[in-house]
């Protein structure tokens, strides 16, 4: 039995610092209650809902239009045949919203039809087997069935992951020699990695996000957001320092058996020192002495085009060695059809508008 979908008043969430965790733990990080936590110092109003075998946080956002659903990487679903009955409260939920369609990204992946549909078929996801009897995988032809559209892509489709082994020793092993050689010699090259959970030293990753987006045009992540991601608890900042000068700095997230590494940022004017690179191979041993499983890069392009925005550190995760994780991406549940015509030609609109620029 689904319980009712509870609203940003009536579940306030759960403090990530006080050792509880979600009553279901598969699934994504941001389809968890921390994620919620911080979404609602966001000024976000949310849902929860939970069943035996998918759980879901919903987002109630706004357009011109109207109001419609997001469900970051969700909702969380056990097996692919639980999206349809978690599409049937969250029809409900929207009704009450008045929200005219909901968005949603589950992290199954989408195989094309007669993929994956032998014992033998290997898969990306965390080294099971897909199947077509264990419904662990969507079809193009299964979502539109639902009556879902497939939309741009929101959060990355696809990501990197790296297996953590049972030592340290392992994990070593598979990196390129140098990059371990610089890790070693960070105390002779003066360069010390600490950890904080003080939402005020966010503005050591966010003057680096500032700096690095300079030389490479692109947006910083807003300092505030990151912020409040510490506020939340599930977050840690890692910095790298020479002689008490911040030169590298990274921020992650811990969730069940998976260190999420989200945003990371050089100083340029010490690029030589590559702290970056061995700031990435401490978060590793850190998380698999925590007894983490898997390390993920969160997002990479599938692009070989070399002007890909992403392509460059694309390339940088990929030289770990790791395998690649695929995702349904982002699909859209049209409820009010015409209305969602008109917003999806509003869209275009504005993305050539961008693109003119």
């Amino acid at each position: 039995m689904v319980k009712k979908a509870k609203t940003t008043e009536e579940h306030p969430g759960i403090d990530a610092q006080n050792g509880r965790k979600d009553t279901a733990s598969y699934g994504h990080f941001l389809q968890s209650h921390e994620w919620e936590q911080y979404e609602q110092l966001e000024g976000e109003k949310t849902f929860w809902f939970e069943d035996e075998d998918w759980h879901a946080l919903a987002l109630l956002k706004s357009t011109p239009l109207g109001n419609y659903l997001y469900l970051p990487y969700g909702p969380a679903l056990k097996d692919a045949s639980f999206l349809e009955p978690a599409l049937a409260e969250l029809k409900k939920l929207a009704t009450k919203q008045q929200a005219f369609f909901i968005r949603i990204e589950p992290t199954l992946p989408l195989r094309n039809k007669g993929d994956c549909n032998s014992d033998a078929q290997p898969c990306h996801n965390k080294g099971e087997k897909y199947t077509n009897a264990n419904k662990s995988y969507f079809t193009i032809e299964s979502l539109k069935s639902l009556g879902l559209k497939k939309s741009h892509d929101i959060d990355p489709a696809n990501t990197w992951v790296i297996d953590l082994p049972g030592n340290a020793d392992q994990l070593l092993e598979k990196m390129e020699k140098d990059r371990v050689r610089r890790w070693r010699n960070l105390d002779k090259k003066g360069i010390k990695i600490r950890t904080s959970k003080d939402p005020e030293e966010i503005v050591i990753l966010s003057g680096l996000l500032k700096k690095l987006s300079s030389e490479r045009q692109f947006n910083p992540q807003d300092e505030n957001h990151l912020k409040n991601q510490l506020k939340s608890g599930f977050a840690t900042l890692y910095v790298a320092e020479l002689e008490g000068e911040p030169i590298a700095a990274s921020l992650v997230y811990d969730y069940d058996d998976t260190r999420f590494a989200v945003h990371a940022a050089d100083d340029p004017a010490h690029h030589n020192l590559r702290a970056g690179v061995s700031l990435t191979i401490q978060k590793m041993l850190d998380a698999q002495a925590a007894g983490k499983k898997y390390y993920d890069f969160w997002g990479i392009t599938t692009s070989d085009n070399p002007k890909h925005p992403w392509h460059g550190f694309t390339q940088y995760k990929k030289s770990y060695a790791g395998r690649q994780v695929d995702y349904c991406g982002t699909w859209d549940l049209p409820l009010d059809k015409k209305r969602y015509g008109i917003y999806q030609i509003l869209r275009k609109i504005n993305r050539i508008r961008r693109r003119a620029r």
